[in-house]
Order: structure tokens, then C-alpha cells, then sequence
């Protein structure tokens, strides 16, 4: 729950081509998944909802796309790369993201299933020849692990959270590194002009439960035409109230301000409360995977690999899931409602690396690709897609880290807010 909540500050803070191939398709002998079964058995394991025949369902979302005389051959045997393209697609994740370095795709570069492939073969849920064609047993079994949660992964993290509540003092420093980048809409003459913006960031974090946070965000953004841009942002949360700077609406000066106290959960309750709580809360396995990796050496440990990943995309439902077991979310969520109207969905892939003696975290890394709606007011959403990739370089535990809140940061006035 940690690392899901992480990506969602990160991204509100920051306020598919389907499978194809030459030959003529044939029909899938009796003993083989057709795609036609396949793709029932998706809709149902992926708890998509809609009238339409499951197919058609794919097609509507854009998930399947067919053939390039635009059949769909749902007769025709499933191929596991088929099977993995569509599956990807319906986390959300998009073809022109390239996985992570180091990932052996058994496929050669430029294949239309290659970066999905490669997510699939990084997140451990995959193995197999691409081109094999499935029998209903594996590809039941394929779906079943790709939408469902590893046992062992589920008891690891439970026994970390365990761990956790043990100890007398929570506190911990982290920094993390990353870069965003911008995906313009497709077939829109102003997305074509949009220029390519490079920004990398930067991001140290420390926490001390139950109620001290300090944020300190460096973004570097490089504009054609415009040079470079460095801006800092800084966060304290203390005593359930939440500072941080931002340019005066007036001047455009750097000055502290409180966020309004009626926009934001109590968020000393929420960071103590959110100890005690499952590992996995009822009804968030739809939003929550993961995956137990085996082990590996890191720096001279034996270290747990741990996947995790998943898709957002009805966030009132998960904030009432994830939050309102702390108390009415209504307030929050009608705070975020302008920000969230622009988002469709947030999906989300990433490796956590677990110290198998002390079961404390030592890096992790993770990409979340946010998209958007098609619209804004009224008129075409240029920018698709916005990925985010993040590597958490350093984590420090320490009972002595000490979070001392500035005066000048306790006497920020209440940053208004339109109605």
C-alpha cells in the first residue's frame, strides 16, 4: 500500500497497437485457446464491464485491434505473445515503453510485441516461446497469475509489515531519482508541435510515525527553446496539517503555505492507522498485484525480488477502499475531483528488493504511466500518456532521524482555495 500511495502524490503532485502478423490466419484446432476464448476468459479475469460480447468489449477499449485487414479471427489459436500484448493493454501498459535495462526479451528489437513482452519477462509473469500457441489449461493458468496475487508474495509482505509493527520506532530517510516524459495524442496536428520536454527529478523523503514527513522534490526540465528550468518543491507534514512552498498566486514568488485542514484526511491518524491495517485491504486485490521473484545478491546480501503492479482506474473507488476505512474520504476526494477529471487511468510496474534476514527494504524501482482523457473542455486532449520512472536509490533506517518543522513554516498562512 506504501509504494501504490507514493505513485498516486507523486502523480497529483506533478498536477496499443494490437497483435498482428503477415500470414493468413487458420482456425484453431479443437485441442488450442482461440482468441475468441481468450478473450472471454480476459474480461472475466480482469473484471472488465460492459454489454457488448467480450471481443467487441476488447475492441471498444482499444485493447484488441486486430489483424492488419482489421479481422479480429477470433477462431484462430492464441499465440502467447498475443495473449501477453492484450493482457499488458488491459494494465494499461503501452507498447512504446521500453522495459527496463537488462530485461532478455525473447524476441528480436522492433517486434510489434517486443516492450510488451519485455514488461511481462521483467515483472516475473511470463515464460515460454513468444510464439507457442496456448491450450485453454495455460492460458486459464497465464490469466489466473497475471490478475490474481502470488501467495508467497501476499505472506512476504504481510510478515514485512509485521516486522514493522515490532519495532518501537519507525523512521527512515529515502532518495529516489527519476525522469518524466510526455506521449503526444496520436493523429492531432497540435500534438505534433508539442516540444519534447526532458525533466529528471529528484526526490528526499523522511519519515518518522506517526506524524512527521519531510518532502524536498528537485525537477530539472529541459524546454527546446526555452533552456533549462529547475524547480524545488518542499513538503512538511506535521501534527495532521500539511505545508508546503509554492509560487504566491500573486507574485509568482516561492513562499510557505498551509494546505486547508478540511481537504486533507487526518493525516497523523491515516500514517499511524495505516500500520495496523492488512497487508492487501478486502476488495484492493483489483488494484494490487504481486509476485514473488526468488532471491538474488545485492551488495553482498541475499536480497528478496519482489513484483509488484496494477491499474487504477476508477480512483473514487479506490480511494474509499484504500482510505476510508480511516473515516469519510468525501472531502479529499471532491479536493482532487478538477485533477482526476483529466486522468483515465494509472497503472503502475515495479521491483521491490527485501533483505531476507531483517525484512527491511534496500532499493526499489518503478514506472507508472499515467493517461488522459480524451477531452479538455471540450476540446482534444493533446497529450496521451505521461510516464514516470522512478529508481529508489537509498533507504536509511534510523530511530534517531528527527523531523524540526521551521517557525516560518508553522506560521504559513491557509492557502485559499477557489470554490
Amino acid at each position: 500500500m506504501r509504494r501504490v500511495a507514493l505513485l498516486l502524490v507523486l502523480v497529483l503532485l506533478l498536477v496499443f497497437p494490437g497483435a498482428v502478423v503477415a500470414a493468413e490466419p487458420e482456425a484453431a484446432p479443437a485441442d488450442v485457446l482461440s482468441r475468441g476464448e481468450f478473450a472471454a476468459l480476459l474480461v472475466d479475469a480482469a473484471g472488465l464491464e460492459g454489454d457488448l460480447p467480450p471481443a467487441d468489449l476488447l475492441v471498444e477499449k482499444g485493447i484488441m485491434k486486430g489483424y492488419p485487414d482489421g479481422g479480429t479471427y477470433l477462431d484462430q489459436g492464441i499465440t502467447r505473445v498475443e495473449a501477453v500484448v492484450l493482457a499488458a493493454k488491459t494494465l494499461g501498459l503501452e507498447g512504446n515503453i521500453v522495459p527496463p535495462a537488462g530485461v532478455k526479451v525473447p524476441l528480436p528489437a522492433g517486434h510489434w510485441g517486443y516492450n510488451f513482452y519485455g514488461w511481462f519477462v521483467r515483472q516475473g509473469l511470463v515464460e515460454g516461446a513468444p510464439t507457442d500457441v496456448l491450450t485453454p489449461s495455460e492460458g486459464e493458468a497465464f490469466l489466473k497469475k497475471v490478475f490474481g496475487i502470488d501467495p508467497e508474495a501476499l505472506a512476504l509482505v504481510e510478515e514485512v509489515q509485521a516486522r514493522s509493527l515490532e519495532m518501537e520506532n519507525v523512521a527512515m530517510r529515502m532518495t529516489m531519482g527519476g525522469s518524466m516524459s510526455l506521449i503526444p495524442r496520436a493523429g492531432l496536428d497540435i500534438a505534433e508541435e508539442l516540444p519534447e520536454i526532458g525533466m529528471k527529478m529528484k526526490l528526499t523523503q523522511e519519515v518518522v510515525l506517526p506524524d512527521r514527513v519531510h518532502q524536498v522534490m528537485e525537477l530539472d526540465m529541459a524546454i527546446p527553446g526555452l533552456g533549462e528550468e529547475k524547480i524545488t518543491t518542499e513538503t512538511y507534514v506535521a501534527d495532521g496539517k500539511m505545508y508546503q512552498k509554492l509560487p504566491d498566486p500573486e507574485t509568482g514568488e516561492l513562499k510557505w503555505f498551509q494546505q486547508p485542514e478540511t481537504l486533507l484526511p487526518n493525516l497523523d491518524e491515516l500514517m499511524e492507522q495505516a500500520r495496523q491495517v492488512d497487508a492487501i485491504p478486502e476488495g484492493m486485490e483489483k488494484y494490487l498485484h504481486y509476485q514473488l521473484l526468488g532471491t538474488t545478491e545485492l551488495d553482498g546480501e541475499e536480497v528478496y525480488i519482489l513484483s509488484f503492479y496494477g491499474r487504477i482506474d476508477d480512483f473514487n473507488a479506490f480511494f474509499d477502499l484504500s482510505l476510508g476505512q480511516f473515516g469519510s474520504t468525501q472531502d479529499f476526494q471532491q479536493a482532487l475531483a478538477p485533477a482526476l477529471e483529466l486522468i483515465k487511468s494509472m497503472s503502475y510496474w515495479g521491483i521491490e528488493y527485501v533483505g531476507v534476514e531483517d525484512l527491511q527494504v534496500r532499493c526499489s524501482e518503478f514506472t507508472a504511466i499515467v493517461t488522459y482523457a480524451d477531452e479538455i473542455m471540450g476540446e482534444p486532449m493533446p497529450i496521451e500518456a505521461a510516464v514516470m520512472s522512478m529508481q529508489v536509490e537509498d533507504y536509511e533506517y534510523d530511530a534517531d532521524i528527527t523531523i524540526e518543522v521551521p517557525a516560518e513554516v508553522l506560521e504559513a498562512p491557509v492557502l485559499a482555495i477557489d470554490n
